[in-house]
């Protein structure tokens, strides 16, 4: 057998992996209680049935006949309340095996003690197998264990009277009881098989289901829901263009000398404990993280979802990274501070890359955006006169005027540096 569907013992078909055959058993015991039941009841009205017609089929000691059947009947009704307690597949066998068994037994005493001739015991004793392959559905090992009690036992009562047609009589049982078996061996095989096989694909597609969620959750982290929506749905080239966006540079101040002072973790952790900070006022303020650069770090408002309010979210997004570059340098007595510089106006965003992807935004707000850091003043916001337009009614922020200020590759604009508003 596969190990695909796990190892079975050749001789009692248990699965070697115990794990497997507890989840075998639980589940088959499940389906297989309703047919016990009904195969004991089966089994009772022929007993009842038996009681009544044989005597009037055949000249016997009805008292014999009625005591013996009567006995299996009952044996019948306490195998029925007994499976209440068989929960367990194990359970469910031994009841069958042990009803099944004692019927094959019960037919050969009645052969004996009545005297029936063979020529009956031998369907009776075909019909008790059938039973035990069929009806009760026992396990290959237990049916071999009854059949070959009943079988010796019809052998026995033949070879006290070995005339040529009991002998022919019994042959011809031993072959029937030989092909159940063996289709008994084959069906449980199968049915094992079967079973392992389909635990084996319901435990692949977890791990393949767990394997596509981890991938969904690492493609939104580099990625924007939507944009990963469109990417898993298809789309291979995204690239969008946005009326009105939102951009915002910060880079910490002095960082570079100071990184050379410090120890390589130290450095790595001051700027994850930045940068994580950062992310979760970006979700607050609900922008987009474009990326990072060294030190540097870059969003987003209005893009992908546009919007109409994204300007004063990103400056309250930029006050809310002042106050956190205050707190963790007095936490920790570094010298740190942040220059923020933000422009609003069209762009376009796109995803770049196969392999590794990259959401990222080019135009002339973004470029005006990195020159508005790059000249900006520590604690303040450098915003350009369209962004302070749209946010000068927000009662948390005020500005002052730095008058016209020339900007690489866009001339001379007007630009405000904003702080948040003291409360008096």
């Amino acid at each position: 057998m596969s190990d695909i569907g796990g190892a079975l013992s050749r001789l009692s078909l248990r699965f070697v992996d115990p794990a497997l055959e507890r989840d075998y058993q639980s589940t088959v015991a499940a389906s297989n209680g309703q047919q016990l039941r009904m195969g004991i009841l089966a089994g009772l009205a022929l007993w009842l049935s038996g009681m009544v017609l044989i005597p009037l089929a055949l000249s016997v000691d009805t008292a014999v006949v009625a005591l013996i059947c009567a006995g299996m009947a009952a044996l019948n009704v306490v195998g029925y309340l007994a499976t209440r307690w068989a929960t367990t597949l194990d359970r469910q066998q031994v009841i069958g095996l042990t009803l099944n068994g004692s019927a094959g037994l019960a037919v050969l005493v009645l052969s004996e003690t009545v005297g029936m001739d063979e020529s009956l015991a031998a369907p009776a004793i075909l019909l008790v197998a059938i039973f035990a392959f069929v009806v009760l559905r026992l396990r290959f090992i237990l049916a071999f264990v009854a059949a070959g009690t009943y079988l010796v036992g019809f052998a026995v009562v033949v070879a006290a009277r070995p005339a040529p047609a009991a002998i022919l009589e019994l042959f011809l049982v031993a072959a029937a009881i030989v092909v159940g078996l063996a289709a008994t061996y084959l069906l449980e095989q199968g049915a094992r098989d079967v079973f392992a096989q389909r635990r084996f694909i319901e435990t692949q597609a977890v791990a393949l289901a767990e394997a596509h969620a981890t991938s969904e959750r690492l493609l939104l982290n580099v990625l924007p829901a939507k944009i990963a929506e469109r990417l898993e749905a298809g789309e291979t080239t995204i690239a969008d263009w946005f009326d009105d966006a939102t951009v915002l540079f910060a880079d910490l101040v002095g960082f570079t000398p100071l990184a050379t002072r410090l120890e390589p973790r130290a450095t790595r952790d001051l700027l994850d404990r930045l940068f994580t900070g950062f992310d979760e006022r970006a979700e607050r303020h609900r922008l987009e993280k474009i990326k990072t650069i060294g030190d540097a770090y870059m969003i987003v408002g209005g893009v992908p979802e546009p919007s109409t309010d994204h300007p004063a979210r990103v400056v309250a997004f930029g006050l809310d990274l002042f106050d956190l570059v205050a707190l963790v340098a007095a936490d920790l007595g570094l010298p740190l501070a942040l220059r923020i510089g933000i422009h609003t106006g069209p762009v376009v965003a796109g995803v770049v890359g196969t392999h590794k992807f990259s959401y990222d935004l080019w135009g002339d707000t973004v470029n005006v955006a990195s020159r508005l850091q790059s000249h900006g003043v520590a604690g303040s916001l450098h915003i350009s006169e369209t962004t302070w337009l749209r946010v000068r009614e927000l009662e948390m922020v005020q500005a002052s005027s730095r008058g016209p200020m020339e900007l690489k590759g866009r001339g001379s604009m007007a630009t405000f540096l904003a702080t948040r508003r003291s409360v008096a």
